[in-house]
């Protein structure tokens, strides 16, 4: 391939102010919010891209804004400073921009500048009406095919497309450990309480028979895949998602899934096989696919076979053939 390198942005509370936020905003952040130590943006899949560009023979490393350990997942890339990384990196090699940051990577000399899309709801919100070229990026690289085609009218910069994947060796059924009529959901987002509420519509003698975790978004991936494993049905209440991998994660672990797409998620939910959908944001919607799929066995395990056939198209040889494509293209040898 080429011997340029790969920096990818990862962001916890940034110390850069954002395209939508008011300069009062900014400074009441930055001096007053308590600093997060947990980042945010989609941290996974760009450690992932990391390791599939640095086994592949391509240097690639995470790039950490804010000091911070990732340390809930398995990797094997080495992350840098900010500084690290400025240091380092040249006119020639490419970095990888985080959507809602649209001005993060203007202190880097690289020329090859990508904005990396995996929540297509934080693209309008950061942009401040501005357009990525505006920023002097030369290309977009989404998560998911829904998110090329979301940004297809937002941009007319080349866009690729590497769709995410899930370790299929890690994320597999256990059915000696399912619990029938427990149902699963992450405390991920806001959102999630529309799962909630959504238990809460169910008829007295539906909602005293099953067993409801609500489980805090503080896992580790293997603790992740257990909880998988032992839950009967998976409510996906993410919204806006730009590939939503809980569900995705979920099928693969032979869970019923149900649930919001966020949009990114129709690429593997199709309701009334591979999952039972409801639209974003509507409780009652939510509830009522909840209770079909509790009231009607045949139905549940149906869905819960679909949506396992459909998820083992989604593996990290698929995502690694996207990757090292968009690593080729962006090097000028695609």
């Amino acid at each position: 391939m080429s011997g340029r390198r790969f920096f990818y942005l990862v962001t916890a509370d940034t110390p850069y102010r954002m395209a939508s936020e008011s300069l009062a905003g900014y400074a009441h952040r930055r001096l007053f919010r308590r600093r997060k130590r947990v980042p945010t943006g989609g941290v996974k899949i760009i450690y992932q891209h990391c390791d599939i560009l640095n086994a592949a023979g391509i240097e690639a490393y995470p790039v950490h804004l804010g000091t911070f350990t990732v340390d809930w997942i398995d990797h094997k890339c080495r992350p840098l400073t900010e500084k690290e990384a400025r240091d380092l990196a040249g006119p020639d090699d490419v970095l990888v921009v985080p959507e809602r940051l649209p001005a993060a990577g203007a202190a880097f000399a690289c020329r090859n500048r990508i904005a990396f899309v995996q929540n297509g709801g934080l693209v309008d919100k950061n942009l401040g009406g501005w357009r990525y070229e505006d920023f002097g990026f030369t290309g977009l690289l989404c998560c998911s095919a829904w998110l090329g085609d979301f940004m297809a009218n937002r941009s007319d910069l080349p866009r690729h497309v590497a769709v995410n994947g899930i370790p299929l060796d890690r994320f597999r059924p256990a059915p000696e450990r399912r619990r029938p009529k427990s149902v699963l959901m992450l405390k991920r987002k806001p959102t999630w309480q529309y799962g909630r509420q959504a238990v809460a519509r169910l008829a007295p003698d539906l909602r005293s028979a099953i067993e409801v975790a609500e489980l805090e978004n503080r896992q580790t991936e293997r603790e992740m895949v257990a909880a998988y494993q032992a839950a009967d049905i998976f409510v996906a209440t993410g919204f806006p998602e730009g590939f939503a991998l809980p569900p995705l994660e979920a099928m693969a672990c032979g869970c019923a899934v149900i649930g919001f797409t966020g949009g990114g998620g129709s690429e593997f939910m199709s309701d009334g096989e591979t999952a039972l959908i409801a639209p974003d944001g509507d409780a009652a919607g939510l509830a009522a696919a909840l209770d079909r799929v509790l009231s009607d066995h045949q139905l549940r395990e149906a869905i819960r076979r679909a949506g396992y056939d459909r998820a083992q198209g989604f593996g990290m040889d698929r995502m690694r053939d996207g990757v090292l494509a968009f690593a080729a293209a962006v090097s000028g040898r695609g």
